[in-house]
């Protein structure tokens, strides 16, 4: 494993490019620069997880703090658990939605959000000194699994029952998502179907990622259920997929939109990420909030500076009110509110939306300059307005279509994200953009 974080925490395939030695250096790294306190610690269902989620346990110890072991839940839980707990740091021990092979840990401060990049560097910087950081005294471990107990409590005290009941489907990937994500819907009202809830490192019925293309099978049998909707969650279930009762895997922007609506707020920030729709942008700034856009994996960060209300990434929700951490499972809860209340609803924001939005993953990593150079040359003759690099490099265009470049904070992919009014014009931008990346190896 490289000493520098990623996107979100620290992503390797276990056992070759991130060992157990990798993760007990992190561990105990964090809890040195971090300071004395008790450290969260929490995992998913993959294979190597609750191995490595003992080594951390160990890291923090030989440091001579304790630790709170949160067991096998989703990466939300953790964050509000940290938070609840009064804990100094808390430990997700997951690869999120990468494939199976890989592991991985995030890691949230006492507030329950991610650590900012200067916390980032100052335990990189302690990872890079060769001195033992070993206590003589160890840290007390202590049984805390009562907090997803806690967790859901809250929740459902949060939403009360539901004004109309749903039916509502939802693929819980195999991961611990399956544990939580039912039982508050069902708690709040609704009648819930529960598909792939069983936990399972190998993740039989599908990948990790709730792509379009990975929920094929899910959406095939959604219009067969009777539904109102169906839902989705990635791996450790901080993301949330909103499907349509015909099995249409909808836009990023219509759960977004949704959520926004369902907040009620009226004045503040929303924090977009770059790669995130227009549409979003369009939608916040017409109940009367100030946009501002950030990186992807970083939205969270610029909520206290910014007095955000909401922050949002494709997939991944930040409701302040509720916490700091991206939170699938409280989309889930807050989108049923919404739709309980008004089932007309999405259909009317799908209708409203004019954006047509494309993510498509290409499987190899390229130096970004020659890239750069590549993509300003091919788009040139459709009329470039503007170029933005603040995560990547995006390119606006005249008629305000968007292309964007990203390389991957977890795997070795470069991501191609365009965005059009226009379907033909959006398919040309995804064709002109994969040869650039194709072009720039």
């Amino acid at each position: 494993m490289g000493k520098s974080f990623g996107t979100a925490g620290v992503r390797g395939i276990f056992n070759t490019s991130q060992t157990p030695l990798d993760i007990y250096r992190l561990a105990e790294a964090t809890a040195f620069a971090s300071g004395r306190g008790t450290y969260a610690v929490g995992w998913d269902g993959r294979k190597a997880s609750s191995l490595l989620a003992r080594t951390v346990m160990s890291g923090v110890a030989a440091v001579g703090s304790d630790v709170s072991v949160l067991g096998l839940v989703p990466t939300p839980v953790v964050a509000f658990g940290t938070r609840t707990h009064s804990c100094a740091a808390g430990f997700s021990v997951t690869a999120s939605h990468n494939p199976r092979e890989y592991s991985g840990v995030k890691i949230f401060d006492a507030t329950g959000m991610e650590l900012p990049k200067s916390h980032e560097e100052r335990i990189e910087r302690a990872m890079g000194i060769d001195v033992v950081m070993s206590s003589g005294k160890f840290g007390v471990v202590r049984d805390d699994r009562c907090v997803v107990d806690e967790y859901i409590d809250a929740m459902v005290s949060r939403y009360g029952k539901a004004s109309g009941s749903l039916r509502i489907a939802i693929d819980c990937a195999n991961g611990p998502g399956g544990l939580v994500t039912p039982v508050v819907l069902t708690r709040l009202g609704h009648r819930v179907l529960a598909l792939n809830a069983q936990v399972s490192w190998w993740f039989p019925a599908r990948p990790p990622e709730p792509t379009a293309a990975h929920l094929s099978d899910f959406t095939r049998v959604v219009p067969a259920l009777g539904v109102d909707f169906a839902l989705a969650h990635d791996g450790d279930a901080d993301r949330l997929v909103l499907i349509d009762g015909t099995g249409a895997v909808l836009p990023d922007a219509v759960l977004a939109s949704l959520v926004l609506r369902g907040l009620g707020v009226s004045a503040g920030a929303a924090v977009i990420s770059e790669n995130s729709s227009n549409a979003v942008a369009e939608e916040a700034e017409r109940i009367g909030l100030r946009v501002v856009r950030s990186k992807v994996g970083k939205s969270f960060a610029m909520i206290a500076s910014e007095r955000g209300v909401f922050a949002c990434e494709p997939s991944k929700i930040v409701d302040p009110k509720w916490g700091l951490w991206e939170d699938g499972i409280n989309a889930a809860a807050l989108v049923s509110a919404v739709l309980s209340s008004d089932r007309g609803l999405l259909s009317q924001i799908v209708r409203e939306i004019e954006w047509k939005y494309r993510q498509v993953n290409v499987d190899v990593a390229v130096r970004m300059q020659p890239l750069m150079v590549n993509a300003k040359e091919a788009f040139k003759r459709l009329g470039i307005a503007e170029e933005r690099t603040l995560d990547g490099y995006k390119l606006v265009l005249e008629d305000d279509s968007w292309v964007m470049f990203r390389p991957s904070g977890t795997e070795p992919k470069t991501r191609l994200y365009c965005e059009s009014k226009d379907e033909h014009r959006l398919a040309q931008l995804v064709q002109l953009g994969v040869q650039c990346i194709e072009s720039s190896l």
